[in-house]
């Protein structure tokens, strides 16, 4: 019995442990790279680049710099008449080469409807819009001669928002009602004069 006993070895758990660390360390690769993969689908994809705009034709760049021309000198040909409106929306004056006349026209009224605290009064009337106002006070049929320029004594981003929308509406209403082109003329875009 005592010879068994010395044959007999305790088992060797060495390669046991090899085998566990290299299944486990195979099973921490997988979850990386499956981690990995799911990552990279959840990014969007890089945007494409835009493709070039097509080049104008030589035919077409010449013809547009020619109506370009044709319109600039057909504005250059217009006199230039100035309707100032003050931040609160009053008309404040109209000038016209040398004629400048002062006024106190308002554009803005309260509105009855909470929701609305100032509504634009050329929206309702058709004679409170400002290139009608112009030609009343200019004694004109319309304002066909004149580059009409809406020129707002505060920037457009401060000036209530009736006020604003409805200067931008009277930009189509002169063309249609007055015959005339308008513009409004941000102070803020204007270069500082030296003090």
């Amino acid at each position: 019995m005592r010879s068994r006993r010395l044959g007999y070895r305790k088992p060797d758990l060495t390669s046991l442990f090899d085998v566990l660390f290299i299944i486990i360390f195979a099973a921490l690769i997988r979850a990386a790279a499956v981690e990995n993969a799911a990552a990279k689908a959840q990014q969007p994809p890089p945007p494409k680049p835009k493709p070039a705009a097509p080049a104008t034709p030589p035919a077409v760049a010449q013809l547009q710099k020619a109506a370009l021309a044709d319109v600039n000198a057909q504005l250059a040909a217009r006199s230039p008449l100035v309707i100032r409106v003050s931040a609160k929306g009053v008309v404040t004056a109209i000038e016209a080469g040398a004629k400048q006349i002062k006024l106190d026209v308002p554009l803005l009224e309260h509105s009855p409807d909470p929701d609305v605290a100032l509504s634009y009064l050329g929206d309702r009337s058709a004679d409170m819009r400002l290139c009608r106002i112009a030609a009343v006070h200019l004694g004109a049929a319309d304002l066909a001669a004149y580059l009409v320029i809406i020129a707002p004594a505060a920037p457009l981003v401060d000036l209530p928002h009736a006020l604003h929308t409805g200067l931008h509406r009277d930009l189509g209403r002169c063309t249609t009602e007055q015959k005339t082109i308008a513009s409004l003329v941000d102070p803020s875009e204007l270069p500082r004069s030296k003090q």
